[in-house]
């Protein structure tokens, strides 16, 4: 299946890493697009948004709240993709004002330490710090009995299911749901051996890159480490309802099937969603293609069906 026209437009105008990366070149070189992403119409509207810093156990932790304009109907607390070594809050936005809107829910978008100045468990620490903060306000946030989410995109997929993790195991409350968009469930080195890993050719994101960037982010810590491969738990009894989103293109496409399979083997309520015209990275870009806000709708309605169905009312 081709990729959506309007959406290989954008991609090949888009700066995609390859090679040896110098990251703190990239980061530089990718910020100014930050702002593009909410669209000619600019940023969509939303209650209100308050910058704020929790402590954490690496200095603070930068977070952003965005308020719908009524009432809330629950909090998403939302993790930032960019392979742990770039993005941040201004990436995130766009999507954030998006699910504000379409969710009616309070969106939490933390930032975290990026590798591989900061490898594991920076990142994980950090996005843990503000993941119990979220939980600990989710009452003043989305308002009390409404549901509480932890969700992500690629890089922030896979920390919005390592907390998920980390929670089930070492704590006494955890998210009611995970929203996981492309997420990177498996750093093992033998995970290359993913038929996706070997075969797609998502243009947004290259597989020779891999080696760099989840080596910069596991350093020499363990890869099978359930906090940097989700996948490799033993147990994922009694995680939260999930919503996988996997594309067809996507060189992670295999595990994050992978993962959704073991959940629903452990008895999680999980809908598994594939899209085979869009690429990486997609919910980003849906102020600029048509096609990626169709898709993110469609997210959207089947993350609001889980809720009704496995969270409101089990």
């Amino acid at each position: 299946m081709a990729l959506d026209p309007v959406l290989q437009q954008i991609i090949d105008q888009l700066p995609v890493p390859s090679g040896q990366i110098d990251f703190a070149t990239l980061r530089k070189e990718t910020a100014p697009m930050a702002p593009l992403f909410h669209g000619p119409e600019g940023p969509i509207d939303v209650g209100a948004v308050e910058n704020s810093e929790l402590p954490g156990l690496g200095g603070t932790v930068p977070i952003r709240i965005f308020r719908p304009a009524s009432a809330p109907l629950g909090t998403l607390h939302l993790l930032h993709g960019g392979g742990w070594s770039i993005g941040g809050l201004d990436f995130i936005e766009p999507l954030a004002r998006r699910l504000t809107r379409d969710l009616s829910m309070v969106v939490v978008t933390s930032a975290y330490r990026l590798a591989p100045e900061n490898p594991f468990p920076a990142g994980f620490e950090d996005s843990l710090t503000a993941a119990r903060w979220v939980l600990d306000h989710a009452g003043e946030l989305g308002g009390a009995g409404h549901p509480v989410v932890i969700g992500g995109e690629s890089a922030g997929g896979n920390l919005a299911a390592a907390v998920a993790l980390e929670l089930n195991h070492n704590a006494s409350k955890n998210f009611d749901a995970q929203l996981l968009f492309f997420p990177a469930v498996d750093l093992r080195s033998d995970a290359d051996n993913y038929p996706s890993r070997l075969a797609n050719a998502d243009p947004s994101l290259r597989t020779e890159t891999f080696p760099q960037i989840m080596g910069g982010y596991c350093g020499g810590h363990d890869r099978a480490d359930p906090r940097i491969s989700p996948l490799a738990a033993e147990c994922l009894d009694n995680l939260p309802p999930a919503v996988v989103v996997v594309l067809t293109v996507d060189p992670l496409h295999d595990e994050a099937v992978a993962y959704a399979d073991r959940l629903r083997q452990a008895g999680v309520p999980v809908e598994l969603i594939e899209f085979d015209h869009l690429t990486h990275g997609f919910p980003n870009l849906s102020a600029l293609v048509p096609a990626a806000a169709e898709a993110t709708a469609a997210v959207v309605d089947r993350l609001k069906a889980l809720l009704a169905r496995a969270v409101m009312n089990p």
